[in-house]
């Protein structure tokens, strides 16, 4: 299993930390964002990851090198990253993608035994959710079990959507080898072949399971 993390985008959000530091190297008690993310795949034994920069992308370079513990790191820079959004980061590593893939965006923060229990489960494909709240937003996911009937992003829930039943994602995915190769990489291939760059990868996924492709 390789990991991919997509640490590209400026991270407006936390300015002013943000204005000389990548947000995945914002420190959170004396350790950045991202090698709390990079400490949990060597918990989990995943071995390689790719990680995508950007924006400051050189500062992650220089502090992160090509190898983190028992981690080999490669990276892949989005030239673009100011006139692009994560559909765009995702689709440049596509060609490194044709694996069992760990999705991880660069600002989090998680418990490491969280990738234990993806790796373990029995299911191939998985979104890491949580139960919505007032203080929540963005793309939500409306369950049917342990199944995904829905997924919706933020620019399609309108002022009266109902979220007693809606899960948050939290930015953490695990895709098959089977379902990245057939189905998510040719969608989002699909998506920058029309010119849909500035789109969130989310809205790849959102496709696949309004298809009942995932």
């Amino acid at each position: 299993m390789k990991a991919v993390i997509l640490a590209a985008g400026r991270g407006t959000r936390l300015q002013p930390l943000t204005n000389t530091v990548p947000k995945c190297l914002v420190q959170v008690h004396g350790k950045s964002m991202l090698q709390y993310q990079l400490e949990s795949l060597a918990s989990a034994g995943v071995h390689e990851c790719i990680i995508v920069v950007g924006y400051l992308g050189g500062q992650v370079k220089r502090e992160i090198g090509t190898k983190f513990g028992p981690v080999h790191i490669t990276y892949i820079t989005n030239e673009v990253f100011g006139s692009t959004n994560n559909i765009y980061s995702l689709w440049l590593a596509s060609e490194q993608l044709c694996d069992d893939i760990l999705l991880i965006e660069g600002d989090l923060i998680f418990d490491p035994l969280l990738l234990w229990d993806l790796s373990l489960s029995h299911h191939s494909d998985l979104a890491v959710v949580d139960t919505f709240k007032p203080s929540m937003d963005g793309t939500v996911i409306l369950p049917e079990g342990s199944f995904a009937k829905s997924m919706i992003l933020k620019s399609q829930q309108p002022d009266e959507f109902q979220y007693e039943h809606a899960l948050k994602t939290v930015n953490i995915y695990s895709f098959c080898q089977q379902t990245m190769e057939k189905q998510f990489l040719p969608v989002i291939d699909d998506f920058v072949a029309q010119g849909f760059i500035n789109e969130f990868y989310e809205a790849a996924i959102a496709e696949l399971v309004a298809h009942q492709n995932l």
